[in-house]
């Protein structure tokens, strides 16, 4: 037997006994996804309990005319809540941060960049840049990337 067909039915055999696991990944997923669906419609059951009991613990201490109440077991009360801050419009806030507030713009404003680096590739790819001209750029070659397929 020579050395190619050794390998071939090598690769053969791997490539079944890849094909055997994936299918047991597949259906312990399908699994998994079963009991998730389950168990959340237990927890979505709890959920909605739950919510009843705290509307009628909060219509509870409503009714006691107290802002807390401390049994033994625990406490429930009304939190003071600080006042919500809602930005109408964005865009306009910002200006007026500029204007208005010069001082307080580094405290106020988030200015995001970053670099897209898929069309840093498609202008290096094309020509229209090249890579020598940026100093804090490298191209490192990667390795080649194993794949396979069983087609069974």
């Amino acid at each position: 037997m020579n050395n190619s067909k050794i390998y071939k039915e090598s690769i053969g055999k791997l490539l079944k006994e890849t094909d055997d696991i994936v299918f047991e990944i597949r259906n312990l997923r399908r699994d998994n996804r079963n009991a998730t669906m389950e168990n959340d419609k237990k927890i979505a059951e709890l959920e909605k309990k739950l919510a009843g009991t705290e509307a009628t613990m909060e219509k509870t201490l409503v009714e006691s005319k107290e802002d807390a109440i401390k049994p033994k077991c625990g406490w429930a009360h009304f939190r003071a809540m600080k006042d919500k801050i809602v930005i109408k419009d964005e865009k306009k806030t910002i200006e007026e941060f500029k204007v208005k507030l010069p001082s307080f713009v580094e405290k106020l404003i988030k200015i995001s960049e970053s670099i897209r680096k898929s069309g840093l590739n498609k202008l290096l790819e094309s020509g229209e840049i090249r890579i020598e001209i940026l100093d804090s750029v490298d191209k490192v070659p990667q390795e080649r990337k194993f794949e396979y397929k069983y087609t069974g």
